[in-house]
């Protein structure tokens, strides 16, 4: 879903859109606009209601009708996935659908007002999909924590979702993630856009984008608390849990601001760490997560979340999001080359699927590797409280010349191992499931399983990550000096005559300094 909104909202910062040979509808555009959304919400929500009936039909208590459940219902969260994502495209670049909002009289004298209206569509088909598939869901889960309590033979804590509840958590854990930050970057293009006039005539148009990318930038590192409060947070209370993670932390050197309890209304097992430097970094536990599992599960689930702190996954996630913004550039300026240079609005289309096309496979790739690295790192991190371990260990066995090997321990990988499928079977998903960053959970474990039998094999993926890494910031350095060697030429001369410099940097009369 993060993909997708992160598309819409790359539509709506994109210029000339439709280009003029994609637009089907430019005789009718407002019967053809209207038809196209009114086309893609039905089809949407009656694939959603088909879904719904067929995954209602598969839950009778019992666990080969749960696991069936799940399937469908996974099998049709991604089929709307895919309908959300072919739809979006089509009315954006195939419809008149974005310039008819533009020019309705008073939105583009309002901020946001066009923007929110253009993606309605997309919010209104996303969110009658939720209400439809709010009962299977939920039934899923309900069902997914009685039978586990049956199997433990504990009393289960059920989701406590009422569908008002159920419609802002998912909007608030599936939308505002990712829109919150891009509205503000939206905000403050409409603001440069303003600008644009009058720095053209100073010959220094420039500045908007510079601007809006250093918004860009600050708006990231901010992030985490613009989500601490976008969802429903609150400090971890004092207790033998909160100083567990807290002994976790001193122990692995990690440092943060505070750690939260996410409020999910029982619905989501799921922990989560965010921010790039310590003063701004949060980690939160969801209320599920703390009610459905042990203690030493709990501790895994923390240990992968830090993972991603101390192997920098974050700050490298960034480095990727500069590269893909290079590339994107680098492809505009190849088309300066080409007929198509008086063709702005088939240049940003032709950049904005490159884009697009780096972050569905590069950034999805990059991400499932980085998520085993954090399994690793998880494993790791419950080892020391391991008391009794197999033989063979390669960390607790004998003979004490294995601990050399840097294996993984047997027992921790067991823990992580069951952690895993629990998680996916209490959140009601298949193990086998696809997910773009993470990888299906079957594929983890079965990884983990490896590497806990080869540790050749688990040294070669440590060297493929240090490389990987290696790799990200080499390129981000080498297309810094790229982009420099580019763009110096064009925006010096006209800044340095903006600050009345010459283009030595001495002022009008040969000094550094301008003199009365």
């Amino acid at each position: 879903m993060y993909f997708i909104v992160i598309m819409a909202f790359a539509f709506v910062l994109s210029e000339g859109l439709p280009p003029e040979q994609f637009n089907l509808f430019r005789h009718q555009p407002v019967a053809g606009a209207f038809a196209v959304i009114v086309g893609q919400i039905s089809m949407i929500v009656a694939t959603a209601w088909l879904g719904r009936l067929r995954t209602l039909a598969r839950l009778d208590h019992t666990i080969e009708g749960h696991e069936e459940a799940a399937d469908r219902l996974s099998a049709t969260h991604h089929v709307i996935l895919w309908m959300l994502a072919i739809t979006l495209t089509l009315t954006m670049v195939c419809t008149p659908w974005i310039p008819l909002v533009r020019r309705m009289d008073g939105l583009a004298r309002v901020p946001l007002a066009a923007e929110l209206v253009i993606l309605m569509p997309f919010f209104a088909a996303l969110g009658l999909a939720w209400i439809v598939l709010y009962e299977p869901e939920v039934r899923l889960r309900r069902e997914a924590r009685a039978l586990e309590a049956a199997q433990q033979q504990t009393v289960s804590e059920p989701p406590d979702s009422s569908l008002g509840s159920y419609l802002v958590d998912k909007f608030r854990h599936q939308v505002l993630i990712v829109a919150a930050p891009m509205s503000a970057i939206v905000l403050v293009k409409f603001f440069t856009n303003m600008l644009k006039p009058q720095l053209a005539r100073h010959r220094i148009e420039w500045l908007a984008d510079s601007i809006l990318g250093c918004t860009s930038v600050v708006v990231l590192f901010l992030s985490p608390v613009i989500l601490r409060y976008v969802w429903s947070t609150q400090p971890l209370p004092e207790g033998p849990l909160r100083e567990r993670f807290k002994g976790i932390c001193r122990r692995i050197g990690l440092k943060y601001r505070e750690i939260l309890l996410w409020r999910t209304h029982g619905m989501a097992v799921n922990a989560a760490v965010m921010g790039f430097v310590p003063p701004l970094r949060y980690i939160l536990v969801s209320d599920a997560l703390l009610t459905t599992m042990r203690d030493e599960e709990i501790e895994a689930v923390f240990g992968h979340e830090a993972g991603h702190v101390r192997h920098w996954h974050l700050h490298f996630f960034g480095l990727f999001a500069l590269l893909s913004m290079y590339v994107a550039g680098g492809v505009m300026e190849l088309l300066l080359l080409t007929p198509l240079r008086n063709d702005l609005a088939m240049m940003n289309l032709i950049a904005l699927s490159v884009l697009m096309g780096c972050w569905l496979f590069g950034f999805g790739w990059l991400s499932r590797k980085f998520e085993r690295q954090a399994d690793l790192f998880g494993i790791r991190c419950i080892t020391p409280d391991v008391q009794n371990c197999t033989t063979w260990c390669p960390v607790h066995g004998s003979p004490p010349a294995a601990v050399a090997s840097n294996g993984l321990c047997v027992s921790a990988a067991n823990i992580f191992g069951r952690t895993l499928l629990k998680i996916a079977d209490l959140n009601g998903i298949p193990r086998h499931a696809p997910s773009w960053r993470h990888g299906s959970i079957d594929s983890r474990c079965n990884l983990i399983e490896q590497f806990t039998v080869d540790a050749e094999r688990l040294r070669k993926f440590d060297r493929l990550l240090w490389w990987l890494k290696a790799g990200l910031l080499i390129l981000a350095v080498v297309g810094t000096f790229l982009a420099v060697i580019i763009w110096y030429p064009r925006i010096a001369p006209a800044l340095f005559e903006a600050l009345g410099w010459s283009r030595h940097g001495h002022g009008p009369r040969g000094r550094l300094f301008p003199t009365n």
